[in-house]
C-alpha cells in the first residue's frame, strides 16, 4: 500500500510526532495529565483539568456547585502553587475568601461570618491565613461581566501572571458580546466564547451553571444533562460536564447524610461515571471518601 504524500500526509506526521512526544513525557504512564482538582477519584477519571477545555459545574442552589469550584481553585493556586483566576459573579469577594480561608483552616464558616471564633479557630486561622495570601489566587468581583471584559482580563493575567486555570462562578451571570431577545441564544453564546478562551490562551477553563427544576420532581432528585438551565449549548461546547447531588439537601434523615455524588454525566476524553465524595457542610468543602477500614 503506497504512503500517503501531500499536504494531508504533512498534517499527519505532525500529529503523530505529537502523540508520541505526549507519550513519552514522565507523566504518561499516570493517570494525571492537566491540573489537579485535588479529588482522587475525579483525577482518576479526567487525569485532571487539561489546557484547551471547558468543564462546567452544575447544579441545584445550595448543592455545592461554587463550593465545588472553590476546592479546585483553592487546591490548584494554595496546595499546588499554579496561579489562578476566579471570577465570582454570584457573591462578593470578601464571601469568596471566607470559602477559601473556612475550607482552608477548617474553621466553621458561621464562625467567622457572626465573628464568634474560639482560641482553637484562631489558631488555625493564624496559620493558614500567611499561606493563602502568598498563593497565586486572583480573586475577581465585577459588578457585571461581558465576555469580552473576561477576555481581555484574562489575557493580562496570562501576560503579567502566567495565569494556567480560569475559572468562572455563573456563567449565566455573564453578558454576551451580542445581546439578544433569546436568553438561550445569550447563554450559548457566553459557552462557546468560553471555549474558545480556553483553547486560546490554552489554559483550562471551569465554570458553574444553574439547572433547572426538573431534578426536583423526580423521585431521586437526580440531575440529568437536559436540566442544564436555558442552554443545551453548554452539553455541546464543554468538555467535561459535573452534575452534583445531595440527598441530605432534600431528605434530612438519609442515611447517606454527609455525602455528595458527582455525575460525570460528559467525558469527551473518557468515560461518564459516578465519584460519591464526603460533604462538610460547615466547613463549606468536599473531600475523598475516606477508604474502608479508615
Amino acid at each position: 500500500m503506497p504512503e500517503p504524500t501531500g499536504p494531508a500526509a504533512d498534517i499527519f506526521a505532525n500529529l503523530l510526532d505529537a502523540v508520541v512526544k505526549v507519550a513519552e513525557e514522565p507523566h504518561a504512564h499516570t493517570s494525571l495529565r492537566g491540573i489537579p482538582t485535588g479529588f482522587r477519584g475525579l483525577d482518576a477519571v479526567t487525569g485532571g483539568l487539561t489546557p484547551g477545555t471547558l468543564t462546567v459545574i452544575a447544579s441545584r442552589p445550595q448543592i455545592g456547585r461554587t463550593t465545588l469550584l472553590t476546592d479546585i481553585c483553592r487546591n490548584a493556586a494554595i496546595k499546588n502553587n499554579i496561579p489562578t483566576a476566579v471570577f465570582s459573579l454570584e457573591e462578593t469577594g470578601e464571601f469568596f475568601l471566607m470559602r477559601v480561608l473556612s475550607a482552608e483552616a477548617r474553621v466553621s464558616r458561621n464562625h467567622l461570618r457572626y465573628g464568634t471564633m474560639t482560641d482553637d479557630d484562631w489558631t488555625r486561622v493564624a496559620r493558614r491565613a500567611p499561606i493563602i495570601a502568598e498563593a497565586p489566587l486572583h480573586v475577581m468581583t465585577p459588578a457585571r461581566l461581558t465576555t469580552a471584559d473576561l477576555a481581555a482580563q484574562a489575557r493580562e493575567l496570562v501576560d503579567e501572571h502566567d495565569l494556567s486555570l480560569l475559572a468562572v462562578d455563573g456563567i449565566q451571570d455573564i453578558r454576551p458580546a451580542k445581546r439578544s431577545d433569546l436568553r438561550e441564544r445569550e447563554v450559548g453564546d457566553v459557552v462557546r466564547d468560553l471555549k474558545s478562551l480556553a483553547r486560546e490562551l490554552n489554559i483550562p477553563v471551569v465554570a458553574t451553571s444553574h439547572l433547572n427544576r426538573n431534578p426536583e420532581h423526580r423521585i431521586d432528585r437526580r440531575p440529568m444533562l437536559d436540566d442544564l438551565r436555558e442552554s443545551g449549548a453548554i452539553t455541546f461546547a464543554a468538555d467535561t460536564i459535573l452534575l452534583l447531588h445531595r440527598e441530605d439537601a432534600y431528605t434530612l434523615d438519609t442515611p447517606r447524610a454527609g455525602e455528595a455524588d458527582f455525575y460525570v454525566s460528559k467525558h469527551r476524553q473518557g468515560p461518564t461515571c459516578t465519584i460519591s465524595m464526603a460533604f462538610q457542610g460547615h466547613y463549606g468543602r468536599f473531600v475523598d471518601m475516606a477508604p474502608v477500614g479508615i
